[in-house]
């Protein structure tokens, strides 16, 4: 007998088994619809149905120029067919969804491309990760790479029934911009499960008495300037602090071996191979204070609200971090920790560096005591709530 269930098909142009925004969908949804993804890889979860979608591999160069050409001709949908190399997913056997959830612009195209050429009525659930149309600063970028999300999010917003996006201040802009209603863009953040098992950790439990830990963990990508807290270090007490980077890189990674080179003369720093996306906080939890000092150089840097904010959270530490405005919010609402009114790598020693003990561990406390409420676990709940109103209106 045929399910009964409402089927939801969820595309995103990433590699789903390390997508983490991707597989919360995935464990939110499994229960009570059947699920059918689309992206570079599998999810790893085995019941549900896969297909997939090829990476574009580099133009050419006779390829750059006729991709300019297309460009200047505004032929945008012969370049999307080309750069979203679809057409195996929009001639497959893939089965008409009740609701698509559609991750980021070159989502929305598919799922409007699925839509129109399928003759489907499912309804669209656009969740934009960043604001695309600011994403790079860049002439470069903004003459040869803008104009087509923005022609994506101008001419298919037509299909989307509802939308998120990861913070307040791109949700508010993205109104503006797709001249949609003043808060009709809801949030769902990037915060991790929740950990329940976690408590904080007193100070000097995994180093010597009287010493504090720093970590910071995430991408080792160059245009988030990681150098800044080997700076930072200078300005602290060798004696009493030291930091700690768990970072995903490659194996020729250039601007990982150059954070390495500049900490070298540091005994307090010190480098830690990553977890598993699963262990981070579990890891995390031997440390004190989580730092991140990110210079507003674009525009989604600006409004940053990373994964790696919500997994100090979850893991109980203090925070400390530059002046990021959508970060500084929670950590004011919720007395989390210390930011600086700047970015500069001395000021928020001079913040660390003021706390007691005493201090860091009421942070840690406050983490604990809001942890659940920054999980994963509201915006599950915000989640699930959105698909049944848009699968109930079919």
């Amino acid at each position: 007998m045929p399910s009964q269930r409402k089927t939801v098909l969820i595309i995103s142009y990433s590699p789903l088994h390390r997508d983490p925004r991707i597989l919360r969908q995935i464990q939110a949804l499994k229960d009570d619809y059947d699920l059918e993804s689309v992206g570079f890889t599998e999810s790893g979860e085995a019941s549900v149905p896969h297909f997939f979608l090829k990476q574009q591999p580099p133009h050419s160069f006779f390829g750059k120029i006729l991709y300019v050409i297309k460009l200047m001709l505004h032929r945008y949908e012969h370049i999307l067919e080309e750069y979203c190399n679809s057409i195996d997913v929009i001639n497959s056997d893939i089965r008409r969804p009740d609701v698509i959830i559609a991750n980021d612009w070159d989502g929305l195209w598919l799922a409007g491309k699925l839509i129109a050429t399928k003759k489907w009525s499912a309804k669209v659930y656009f969740d934009a990760h960043e604001y695309e149309p600011r994403h790079f600063k860049s002439l470069t970028w903004r003459l040869f790479f803008r104009p087509i999300p923005c022609y994506v999010l101008k001419h298919y917003k037509k299909y989307i029934s509802t939308m998120t996006t990861v913070c307040e201040g791109i949700a508010r802009e993205y109104e503006k911009y797709l001249s949609f209603p003043e808060n009709s863009i809801d949030i769902i953040t990037n915060a991790p499960m929740y950990e329940p098992d976690l408590k904080p950790v007193p100070i000097g439990l995994y180093t010597r008495q009287g010493g504090v830990r720093l970590i910071h963990h995430g991408g080792a990508q160059s245009q988030r300037k990681l150098e800044l807290m080997i700076d930072m270090m200078d300005y602290l007490d060798a004696e009493k602090y030291d930091l700690t980077f768990m970072l995903v890189h490659s194996d020729n990674d250039d601007y990982y071996d150059y954070l390495r080179q500049r900490a070298a003369n540091h005994s307090n720093i010190h480098f830690i191979a990553p977890v598993p996306t699963v262990d981070i906080s579990k890891e995390l939890n031997k440390y004190d204070i989580g730092v991140y000092i990110l210079p507003p150089t674009e525009y989604n840097s600006v409004h940053a609200l990373p994964n790696k904010f919500f997994e100090y959270v979850q893991a109980r530490l203090a925070i400390a971090i530059g002046h990021s405005v959508e970060m500084v919010n929670y950590v004011d609402k919720y007395q989390l920790g210390v930011y600086a009114d700047s970015f500069e790598p001395k000021e928020l020693a001079e913040k660390i560096s003021s706390l007691s003990d005493e201090d860091i561990f009421m942070y840690k406390k406050n983490c604990d005591e809001f942890a659940l409420e920054l999980s994963a676990e509201p915006n599950i709940k915000k989640l699930r709530k959105i698909v049944s109103e848009l699968e109930g209106a079919i």
